[in-house]
């Protein structure tokens, strides 16, 4: 198994971040990797959804593991692969901590790490800003 993460620290708080990563039909609002997501439901562990990422193939998707506010996992479902992402939210000394991990494993998981694993760790601070910038619109809307 492959694994790497990223790791900052933000004065959002764990909660605001949470709702903004846990709106999963939402992502195509601050993540532009992303052309669109389908979900229907509630946000449960065991729910699919179908994710389309820019100039790549739909991928199956399915929440692993939901723990409000601290964590979102989910397994992107790939050819002779799966692909774990973690995002993690924890208080620290700064606010809160968001950890961003990706593992991939699988009789593929060599070709998926070069492909997509690889790209997803070196644009991770660029896609966690956002997260985190669309947050604080968020906040700001609200009258936070």
């Amino acid at each position: 198994m492959w694994r790497s993460h990223y790791e900052t620290t933000t004065n959002v708080s764990a909660e605001v971040l949470f709702k903004v990563i846990s709106d999963i039909g939402g992502w195509t609002q601050w993540d532009e990797e992303i052309e669109w997501v389908r979900i229907e439901g509630d946000i449960k562990a065991g729910r699919c959804f179908v994710l389309k990422p820019k100039g790549g193939p739909n991928v199956r998707m399915s929440v692993e593991q939901i723990q409000s506010p601290n964590l979102l996992a989910d397994i992107a479902h790939l050819p002779l692969a799966k692909m774990r992402t973690i995002h993690e939210l924890f208080p620290s000394e700064g606010g809160t901590t968001v950890r961003f991990t990706i593992e991939i494993w699988g009789i593929l998981g060599f070709f998926w790490r070069k492909i997509v694993g690889e790209n997803q760790i070196a644009g991770a601070h660029g896609q966690i800003e956002a997260m985190i910038g669309y947050a604080r619109k968020q906040m700001q809307a609200a009258g936070v």
